[in-house]
């Protein structure tokens, strides 16, 4: 307790402490530096993050560590300076509680300072562990934002004419992305007020049969909304696939190649 406490009265001292004699001799503060960013700000951040743990090990307040990652994720900060840092605050508390014993006159002994530090293992452990995760969990968020992105943009009907548009499936085709592009293509289609769809299959690849089904669903779909679907580009895999889940893809109208169909078309 008389430790916590008197870490509580150094917190300022403290962050300053460790500001100036370690993080701004680190490559993160030079190339952050470099990158244009004000010192200032890099200094709020940085007296900020071990302020936080300061007040976590001494009681004085129970912070979101996982929130803490997902920002760090978002500032770009390295993971792995992340614990680096952590390790860091770490022996920098014990050489400054070591040295202020030495200086000063304290009420804690060399052995208060030893179970001090064994005292907040876990929660440095903690600390650490919640930060990873926040990390982690907001590199996935964006990682299927961005995937959700990407097939909102392949899945976008291109209109030849007032009453015909083409639906080309670009890359490779799973059961999640399969399900999407089912529901996004058909909703688009009907706010066309298209007559006919030629689903161009030239560049798809279909992973697996939950896929296959999907684009039979939309398939199926668009003839119940009034479309007439036209295939185009149909590759060996898919056309087995289909014969292999009782599809009647077959008996739609299908071309070789993209070209063909719109000159069917007479276009």
């Amino acid at each position: 307790m008389q430790i916590q406490q008197f870490l509580v009265s150094r917190r300022s001292e403290l962050v300053k402490m460790f500001y100036e004699n370690y993080y701004i001799e680190t490559d993160e503060f030079k190339l952050r530096l470099s990158s244009g960013e004000s010192e200032e700000s890099i200094r709020s951040l940085s007296t900020a993050s071990c302020g936080m743990i300061i007040d976590e090990i001494t009681g004085v307040k129970k912070l979101d560590f996982e929130n803490i990652g997902k920002r760090r994720f978002n500032d770009k900060t390295d993971i792995r300076k992340i614990h680096q840092h952590m390790s860091e605050i770490d022996k920098f508390i014990i050489t400054s509680l070591l040295k202020w014993r030495e200086t000063e006159e304290v009420c804690f002994t060399e052995s208060d300072i030893i179970q001090f530090m064994l005292d907040i293992k876990d929660t440095l452990a903690s600390i650490q562990q919640q930060l990873l995760e926040g990390f982690m969990e907001e590199n996935r968020n964006q990682v299927a934002a961005q995937r959700k992105e990407i097939i909102q943009l392949s899945t976008r009907i291109i209109p030849i004419t007032s009453s015909i548009g083409v639906l080309p499936i670009v890359g490779s085709l799973d059961d999640d992305r399969g399900y999407f592009m089912k529901e996004k293509a058909v909703e688009s289609a009907d706010k066309l007020n298209l007559d006919t769809i030629v689903i161009d299959f030239s560049s798809a690849v279909l992973k697996d049969d939950f896929a296959t089904k999907h684009m039979e669903d939309m398939i199926q779909s668009f003839k119940l909304i009034g479309l007439a679907p036209i295939l185009s580009g149909m590759q060996p895999n898919f056309a087995q696939r289909t014969i292999k889940l009782g599809s009647n893809i077959s008996t739609l109208k299908s071309f070789g190649s993209l070209e063909q169909a719109l000159t069917n078309l007479g276009l």
